[in-house]
């Protein structure tokens, strides 16, 4: 019965949440006051940021490292740095990085913001923390706006994730990850155990009609 209400309601939302996010939005998470910019992740409509940061409100990130790949509108960098983190902020997207910047301007925090593909662009640190909201799908990106949730079609962006990991963590760093059930969740872990890393389930967070998030724990192996 989910999966034919979800057939029916789908066509209709989903060009109305097109037609909404066509304008700069403002979206306020437990008084953090953000604007979101055409084009770039909404945490308004997506249940993945607030999944983490639900994570991270019971963590103590005082005086931590703490990066965040795929930054977005930069909501997380925003709540670590608020929390005494050092931030790192990351992002493929130019439109992105620019909406980051915006907001931490808003907020009046300071962000490293950083325009990088995974670790390119990052100096070499090991983080007490790293957190990825990554792009789900095996698709290929069309446009920038892609970008969040197509990750080519042979899963390349979880391919160069766990190859360059190692060298941006210490046996102590805490690196969370979010999937969602319509990502190929058996393949991002076959990838990871390639590279001796192992995906931690910590959390599932059921979302409409049958989907689910999941929030994993990367683990070193060889750590």
């Amino acid at each position: 019965m989910r999966r034919i209400l979800k057939r029916i309601v789908s066509p209709i939302l989903i060009p109305i949440v097109r037609w909404y996010l066509r304008k700069e939005r403002k979206f306020v998470y437990n008084g953090i006051t953000t604007h979101i910019f055409p084009g770039v992740f909404h945490p308004g409509f997506f249940h993945s940021t607030k999944f983490i940061l639900r994570y991270l409100a019971g963590k103590d990130l005082a005086g931590k490292s703490f990066l965040e790949l795929g930054c977005g509108s930069g909501l997380v960098s925003i709540v670590a740095a608020r929390a005494g983190s050092h931030v790192t902020s990351s992002d493929l997207s130019l439109r992105a990085l620019e909406n980051t910047k915006h907001n931490a301007k808003l907020n009046n925090v300071f962000l490293k913001i950083v325009y990088s593909d995974l670790f390119d662009g990052i100096d070499k640190t090991q983080f007490d923390w790293i957190v990825i909201n990554p792009p789900y799908y095996a698709r290929k990106p069309e446009s920038e706006q892609d970008l969040a949730s197509n990750n080519f079609e042979n899963f390349e962006y979880f391919r160069k994730l766990f190859a360059s990991l190692n060298a941006y963590t210490h046996p102590a760093s805490q690196v969370i990850m979010v999937l969602t059930k319509g990502a190929d969740v058996n393949t991002i872990e076959g990838i990871a155990k390639e590279y001796t890393f192992e995906l931690e389930l910590l959390k599932e967070n059921p979302v409409f009609f049958d989907e689910m998030d999941f929030l994993f724990r990367i683990k070193n192996n060889q750590a």
